[in-house]
């Protein structure tokens, strides 16, 4: 009778492990943005639908007000992976500010880069950053914390120092841009072909330019120096952009797929491969991934360490090299 019982008892215990087993390999999985309306939301509702297509798993976007915000949720593990740039990841990782740094984020993929221009009125007569001397310039976003530091780093590669402008503070991008058309600000931050830009550009009589870094300082080096994981890009003039008209140098950093270190290296696999394979696709139907690559997913601008099983994954594919290497070296 003991041993019957015990038998029973075996048998159930072993369904429940394996219910469980099945359960956590079927865990849901969500992905942290920006706020619904914004890149990361619209990009990651996209990334978040191949996954699930391709894993059969639930893929759930989860908006949040800003990077600061679940930055530290994906490293805890609470959000599975997330969208976040080289700046905000970089910072929060670093601990510049003023959080406890989050040395347990890792990234996963590089997706693509975001371009930043400072944005003027075409007809101020300003063309180089250099120009801005004692203009009122945007250098500080209370509610972005890491597009405040570009600006400066923008500012400074650009020849000028933060006592060589009018500093002015803004709530966001929006809030800059406004300040633009209304004639309350000489020049702010902002991402090169978003939708504001194209609004200012068609109200600002004249429309808006943005002003070439150039100067002994407009170097990738020197800019990844002032504000790590930044560097220099020429953006040509385009028929989806008609504020660009001749080709001019600008800031960008890169936008990762991050996770947690503590994420398993089964699910880091999976969700890796998932997005390899389904990338082509995705930058098709996504405009702002069009920069985006499978060669590209590995490459070492990170200013967070790439999750161990990421390293693998690249490894296997050939796409891990001794840059990569050194640059992990010198983030640990």
């Amino acid at each position: 009778m003991i041993k019957r019982n015990f038998a029973r008892t075996a048998i159930a215990m072993a369904a429940v492990f394996g219910f469980c087993t099945l359960a956590s390999a079927q865990a849901r999985i969500t992905l942290g943005t920006n706020p619904q309306g914004s890149l990361y939301y619209t990009i990651g509702s996209g990334i978040a639908a191949a996954l699930q297509e391709s894993l059969n798993r639930q893929v759930t976007v989860q908006p949040f007000s800003g990077s600061s915000v679940y930055i530290p949720l994906i490293e805890s593990g609470e959000v599975s992976i997330g969208l976040n740039s080289a700046l905000d990841v970089g910072g929060m990782y670093r601990g510049d500010f003023g959080n406890e740094a989050n040395k347990d984020m890792r990234v996963l993929a590089r997706l693509f880069p975001l371009r930043l221009g400072l944005a003027v009125r075409a007809n101020s007569g300003f063309t180089d950053v250099a120009d801005l001397k004692g203009s009122r310039t945007v250098t500080k976003y209370s509610s972005i914390a890491s597009l405040g530091l570009a600006n400066r780093a923008i500012l400074q590669a650009g020849g000028l120092s933060l006592e060589d402008v009018k500093p002015v503070t803004v709530a966001g991008l929006k809030q800059g841009m406004d300040g633009l058309t209304e004639g309350t600000l000489d020049a702010t931050g902002i991402a090169v072909g978003i939708p504001l830009t194209q609004q200012a550009h068609a109200t600002i009589p004249g429309g808006i330019r943005y002003l070439s870094i150039t100067g002994e300082g407009a170097t990738d080096e020197n800019i990844d120096s002032i504000l790590p994981g930044m560097y220099l890009l020429t953006v040509a003039p385009s028929a989806r952009m008609p504020e660009v008209t001749e080709p001019v140098t600008v800031g960008a950093y890169d936008v990762y797929l991050t996770t947690s270190a503590s994420l398993s290296d089964e699910d880091a696999t999976a969700i890796l491969a998932s997005l390899y394979d389904s990338l082509p696709q995705l930058t098709k139907d996504y405009p702002p991934m069009r920069a985006a690559k499978q060669e590209l997913l590995s490459l070492p601008t990170n200013t967070v360490p790439y999750h161990p099983a990421a390293v693998r994954f690249f490894e296997e594919r050939d796409m891990w090299t001794e840059d990569n290497k050194k640059h992990e070296a010198s983030l640990n």
